[in-house]
């Protein structure tokens, strides 16, 4: 039968997009390499001032920036007795950024008492000498049991609706419209991710934060358009993205519900949103589809 060959290689597609990102890696989750964090270091001044030199923190306080409008070459120190050469030595005119290793450890202390533990980075201007003096700040966590709450309700109203409604129109609107709510969620996450990174193209950091989701977004939308037509593939579509992003590609993100430093140009609040729509939004979406799929086809109105 024409719909059963269809079904299997539906089924072929569907369990390729979920075992092939196995061998993903975290970095492959966030554009640029950045991910959420407990603190975020600030640039608090130049000591002494020098005119024309500004050094800041960008990318939430993943990587420092320089500007050197001075006329001389601003080279950073590196640590006592360090072999890293990596640090920049910026011309006159120029931007570099880098990530310090002296701000690389505070960050990975624990957290103070006063919830701010300070740094300095040692410049050479010209032949003379400054210093970036610094702080690593922690801000206050996130209400992780509200987005946690919010994970378990995108989870569960899709499930439950599937659920009750399979084998009638209504559980197959419901799985439809949970996968779209899925994707559109982390769409709006990588748009928001990808404009983290301060000097990098967007377009190419749009391709860094998505991954595997070139492959979950069109595999959700295809799924829920025929879901709604009533043919016979489209509740495992749904199934294979939505377990897709719920066990594959979200978990990693999950960190933002816990850490209070968000890589995200929109806010970390939204971010947490989606994230939460996703997570719990994709596991809604594979007990609704298989719900669907136990009851066997239905016409389509």
């Amino acid at each position: 039968m024409p719909g059963v060959r269809i079904a299997q290689l539906l089924l072929l597609v569907a369990m390729t997009a979920l075992l092939l990102p196995g061998g993903a890696t975290p970095a492959l989750a966030h554009a640029g390499g950045l991910s959420s964090s407990t603190s975020e270091a600030r640039v608090l001044a130049i000591d002494p001032p020098v005119p024309g030199l500004d050094v800041r923190a960008v990318e939430f306080g993943a990587r420092l920036r320089i500007e050197n409008g001075t006329g001389d070459t601003v080279a950073v120190e590196s640590l006592d007795g360090s072999p890293l050469a990596a640090l920049p030595a910026v011309a006159p005119g120029a931007v570099a950024y880098w990530v310090d290793p002296r701000v690389t450890a505070a960050a990975a202390g624990d957290r103070p008492d006063g919830d701010r533990l300070a740094w300095s980075v040692p410049l050479r201007v010209g032949t003379g000498a400054a210093t970036v003096r610094g702080e690593q700040f922690w801000p206050p966590p996130p209400a992780t049991a509200l987005w946690v709450a919010l994970a378990l309700v995108a989870l569960a109203v899709p499930a439950v609706v599937g659920v009750l409604g399979a084998g009638r129109r209504l559980g197959r609107v419901a799985l439809a419209a949970a996968t779209v709510v899925v994707i559109g969620s982390h769409l709006l996450h990588v748009f928001g991710s990808a404009g983290a990174p301060e000097d990098q193209p967007y377009a190419l950091m749009l391709l860094s934060a998505a991954g595997y989701a070139l492959l979950g977004w069109p595999l959700g939308a295809v799924g829920a358009w025929l879901t709604v037509r009533g043919h016979v593939g489209g509740p495992l579509l749904c199934v294979a993205a939505g377990g897709l992003f719920a066990i594959v590609i979200t978990p990693i993100d999950a960190f933002t519900l816990v850490e209070a430093v968000v890589p995200f140009s929109w806010g970390a609040d939204f971010d947490r949103l989606l994230v939460a729509l996703t997570l719990g939004g994709g596991l809604g979406v594979v007990v609704a589809g298989m719900a669907v799929l136990r009851r066997g086809p239905v016409p389509a109105a």
